[in-house]
């Protein structure tokens, strides 16, 4: 075992969502403080070579009979979706197992009940998990490659990952929601390690508030995915009574039907779908403020955090872990989950008063600079060593 080289394990290589998003900036940080990281996937994605760029070597799946587990002080799993290969990789790397999201413990990966999307709170059961997951429109079924293949792995494929998840001796988590949805499916809280991330602070703060007559510009970055909400956020600026221009950062499955969501609710001329950005950072320099519609149980919430950074208020529902870094009228406003009119009314509000909205945002940044600093990070994944 050589010290200080640590390898990463997930499904993709390349920039999808936040999980891809951490993992390369945990890879810069520990590279950046003298580790040497190293990434074992199964595909690459979206500018997969800006993601490689992170570690010293990389591997397809494929070339895993080259490498040597025993070259590794610590291997770090994040996301595997197939039992067989995640039998493999325990067996082989005896990983810690990085909880991102829902998907070990619930067929569905959203953890809420089908149809009116009401959030689940219970444990993992192999039945009842399965049928609850099956409840889906015919569309859903035709997506995931019909029937029978939805039963396979509703019934079949989840109860398999879910036990050769749980077997890991090991498990890091972003939040204390996290954790506690972990213990209700029978994890030992003894192997449950909370490592909040961490957020390079930006130097260059957000621009001086809209003020007066001028349209308060206000951003949502999130997958274009009906989990986080995007047509929440578009029926609550159907509400606003004040100017305002909604720029909304990230593609995925469902971005063409948002887009005919907002020109059917005739909100296009206010509207702005940017699609993937690479450089995120610019939207958030001049924007107003920031807003968290997600319908399912956020495992943290990465991209709330990372407004604040830029002195922005952010305005959310309290669903999963988001309480943990939304502070009502401290940071933002923290609104009961899918209350459209409250998220209205709160945003009405930031664009009433820019006092408020730069004092929201000013308690913002120093809160994400206390809270999600890199040595607080890195003293908390050395203990993992």
């Amino acid at each position: 075992m050589k010290k200080n080289k640590i390898l990463f394990i997930s499904q993709y290589a390349g920039f999808i969502g936040g999980l891809e998003r951490y993992i390369y900036a945990v890879a810069s940080l520990l590279r950046a403080n003298g580790f040497t990281t190293f990434m074992l996937y199964l595909e690459k994605t979206r500018e997969s070579e800006h993601f490689l760029s992170a570690f010293n070597d990389s591997w397809n799946f494929n070339q895993r009979p080259s490498i040597n587990e025993k070259d590794f002080q610590l291997t770090t799993l994040h996301k595997i979706d197939s039992p067989a290969i995640l039998k493999e990789i325990l067996n082989r790397f005896a990983p810690t197992l990085f909880v991102h999201d829902h998907i070990y413990y619930c067929p569905k990966g959203f953890k809420y009940y089908p149809y009116k999307r009401i959030n689940c709170s219970r444990g993992y059961n192999s039945l009842l998990c399965g049928i609850c997951s099956s409840l889906v429109p015919p569309r859903h079924i035709r997506s995931q490659g019909g029937l029978k293949t939805m039963i396979q792995k509703n019934f079949f494929l989840s109860p398999q990952l879910f036990h050769l998840a749980r077997s890991c001796s090991s498990f890091v988590v972003l939040s204390q929601f996290m954790a506690n949805n972990l213990k209700r499916c029978g994890i030992p809280e003894n192997s449950i390690h909370i490592i909040p991330p961490f957020l390079d602070i930006p130097s260059q703060k957000k621009s001086i508030p809209s003020r007066g007559k001028a349209p308060a510009k206000i951003i949502l970055a999130a997958q274009q995915v009906m989990s986080k909400g995007t047509p929440l956020f578009l029926e609550a600026l159907s509400l606003l009574r004040h100017p305002y221009q909604a720029h909304i950062l990230g593609t995925g499955s469902r971005l063409k039907d948002f887009i005919s969501l907002s020109q059917q609710m005739k909100l296009e001329n206010n509207v702005y779908f940017e699609g993937w950005v690479s450089n995120p950072q610019k939207f958030f320099i001049q924007a107003d403020i920031g807003v968290f519609p997600s319908l399912w149980q956020e495992p943290f919430g990465l991209s709330g955090i990372e407004a604040m950074s830029f002195e922005i208020p952010v305005v959310g529902f309290n669903v999963g872990g988001t309480s943990e870094w939304l502070k009502d009228e401290f940071n933002g406003f923290l609104i009961p989950e899918r209350d459209t009119c409250k998220m209205a009314e709160k945003i009405d509000l930031l664009i009433e008063k820019p006092e408020l909205r730069l004092k929201l945002g000013q308690n913002a940044r120093q809160y994400v600079i206390k809270e999600f600093d890199k040595n607080k990070f890195l003293d908390n994944f050395k203990e993992l060593l």
